[in-house]
């Protein structure tokens, strides 16, 4: 994240502080730097809106019964993206590369902490 700030800030778009200070003066739910934006016993919408994007990550808890009869839990990352303009275009481009990486990391991390049974 400090170095996606350092790259970001030059072009006006939010740094993860200027997120977290978003959210703290908003009151909304969030995890981290994300605002909830559903969420339930088995998935939670997090997101951001911003005049060069949109984006959404669903993060489902599903059982392995539910996918092939194992009895084992896991997370399911999906993300999705709507860019306004090119700036929006532009910054996908460049995060593209590095995005399965982040996610992955996530989820390494989120495990460490009881996901998906905490």
């Amino acid at each position: 994240m400090c170095a996606r700030d350092t790259l970001v800030r030059p072009f006006g778009i939010k740094t993860s502080g200027q997120l977290r200070a978003q959210l703290a003066r908003s009151g909304a739910r969030h995890i981290g730097i994300l605002r909830i934006f559903s969420g339930n016993e088995r998935e939670v919408m997090l997101g951001e809106d911003d005049s060069h994007l949109d984006f959404r990550v669903s993060v489902l808890r599903q059982s392995e019964t539910e996918m092939d009869g194992g009895s084992d839990a896991r997370l399911v990352v999906t993300t999705v993206v709507r860019c306004h303009n090119r700036l929006g275009r532009a910054y996908i481009t460049a995060i593209r590369l590095f995005h399965r990486r982040v996610v992955i990391a996530s989820l390494r991390h989120a495990a460490r902490r009881g996901w998906p049974l905490a």
